[in-house]
């Protein structure tokens, strides 16, 4: 029997949450492309309610996600004891969310007050990291301007602001993909959310999923400091044997219709915070990839470079992936746990047989 490997093509269950059939990103129905301008928090509205707000259903959803951006300060001093370690944030992320579990009323926990919650969390553990104070939400700010003055200490533009909402918007979900499929395994446990979500964070941190936004500044950094010629340094490392991260996608094997917004995004604000030299790399490598190999580059390719922009550093930029897919997750634990099945899929065992333990 030949089985699709990762299983690659296996319809495991069925969602109303978001598809990318034929190639196309829709979220409860929306292309992706008709949303990426919508509010951040009608987007997690729709997710999670499988349709549209009203307008003042809008603005109350709005108001009660920043009320809730606040973490305990027994949570606070947690992350600050966790955080002055020498590790990966991403190990701080794990590390927290399953300290929120402990340190909040999870009883009355709800995917509103988590999701606010763990955009604070990560802020907080990005102004920990920086030696700087950790900022409060704003009243009367959305969610997304609250998100970038709580890890940057300054109030965005109303540019920069549409700009990293576009980034939020086009993250926040994307069908069954590895973290999101991790935190339906679990979830069909009937575990709480912290659990999920704890379980969604590990998967999202291997460099094949949520970690390869990292690796590819790792590249472009590496290109410009060096001053080797890009085209040259990706041939040597595939002659090596390396994957050069950023391109190509299980799904998409005409283009990521997310990257192609944020191309346009890339380049503007890279204009704007003299990283031309950046995007230019981005697309001599973009063009040869295309040339040699026919792939396209995927989501990672230009977030990593849009989130140098924001001056975050390279190591938190899976935490800002995991900021944005938290609402997706949140949408999948509850289908999961509605549908009340347990995920337990078999396998083919390829082992040895007919074996005996001796006799003694």
């Amino acid at each position: 029997m030949e089985l699709p490997k990762g299983l690659a093509g296996v319809v495991v269950d069925q969602t109303k949450v978001s598809s990318t059939k034929n190639a196309v990103l829709t979220y409860a129905g929306y292309p992706i492309k008709e949303l990426k301008d919508a509010p951040f928090e009608e987007v997690v509205f729709l997710l999670w309610h499988t349709r549209l707000p009203s307008a003042d259903e809008l603005s109350e959803f709005r108001k009660r996600l920043v009320s809730e951006m606040v973490l305990p300060e027994k949570t606070v001093q947690l992350i600050t004891r966790i955080t002055y370690e020498p590790q990966h944030p991403m190990s701080i992320l794990r590390t927290t969310v399953s300290l929120l579990g402990t340190t909040n009323d999870v009883k009355r926990d709800d995917p509103p007050r988590i999701l606010a919650k763990l955009l604070t969390a990560i802020a907080a553990i990005i102004r920990i990291r920086d030696g700087q104070p950790i900022k409060h939400a704003q009243k009367g700010w959305g969610v997304v301007e609250n998100f970038i003055y709580l890890f940057s200490g300054q109030r965005p533009t109303p540019e920069r602001v549409a700009m990293f909402n576009t980034v939020m918007v086009l993250h926040a979900d994307h069908e069954f993909n590895a973290s999101t499929f991790t935190v339906r395994v679990v979830a069909s446990t009937q575990a709480d959310y912290y659990s999920c979500l704890t379980a969604a964070v590990c998967a999202l941190k291997g460099p094949l999923h949520g970690g390869a936004n990292e690796r590819v500044f790792n590249m472009l950094e590496t290109i410009r400091d060096t001053g080797q010629d890009p085209v040259q340094y990706v041939k040597n490392q595939m002659a090596s044997g390396h994957k050069i991260m950023g391109f190509g996608h299980r799904i998409y094997k005409n283009g990521d219709p997310r990257a192609v917004i944020l191309r346009e995004v890339a380049r503007k604000i890279a204009h704007e915070t003299g990283n031309d030299s950046y995007f230019v790399l981005q697309e001599q490598i973009k063009d040869y990839m295309f040339k040699a190999t026919h792939l396209h580059p995927n989501v990672d390719y230009y977030t990593a470079l849009i989130y140098h922009c924001f001056d975050l550093d390279k190591q938190t930029f899976t935490m800002m992936f995991a900021a944005c897919r938290t609402a997706g997750w949140l949408a999948h634990i509850v289908e999961q746990q509605a549908e009340g099945c347990l995920i337990r899929p078999s396998s083919e065992y390829v082992g040895e047989t007919n074996r005996h333990y001796p006799s003694r």
